[in-house]
């Protein structure tokens, strides 16, 4: 049985006076088969082109937008290496009050020793 292919509606318009046409049968030439799967085979050069050119800026696109999440990223761990260096750099201040603190406590109890080694030769 052969293929049919209803024409467009303005055809049809032009042709019937505003009623639809019949099908007609499909022109010669044109395959009975599904379309082939590879959509370039039909197209142009202008059109590969086309193709070619949305293709690389879509690459493109995607590089930019992994580039941007690659420097936020990065800017996240800039900050969380910077903060910890401040809070290590806190620490390293605190432990080094802390080390002056016992030296003159230390520096406090010989002499307080001391006192008290003259104060009883006295006795």
């Amino acid at each position: 049985m052969p293929r049919v292919r209803a024409s467009s509606p303005r055809d049809s318009a032009a042709t019937s006076g505003g009623c639809p046409a019949a099908p007609t049968s499909l022109p010669e030439g044109e395959p009975d088969g599904p379309a082939p799967l590879d959509l370039t085979a039909e197209r142009g050069d202008d059109e590969v082109a086309s193709l070619a050119d949305r293709a690389a800026r879509r690459a493109e696109l995607m590089l930019v937008a992994k580039r941007l999440k690659d420097q936020d990223r990065q800017a996240d761990i800039d900050r969380i290496h910077a903060e910890f260096d401040a809070n290590a750099a806190e620490r390293a201040e605190l432990l080094r009050q802390l080390n002056v603190l016992r030296d003159m406590a230390m520096e406090q109890l010989k002499h307080d020793d001391e006192i008290l080694k003259k104060w009883i030769t006295r006795i």
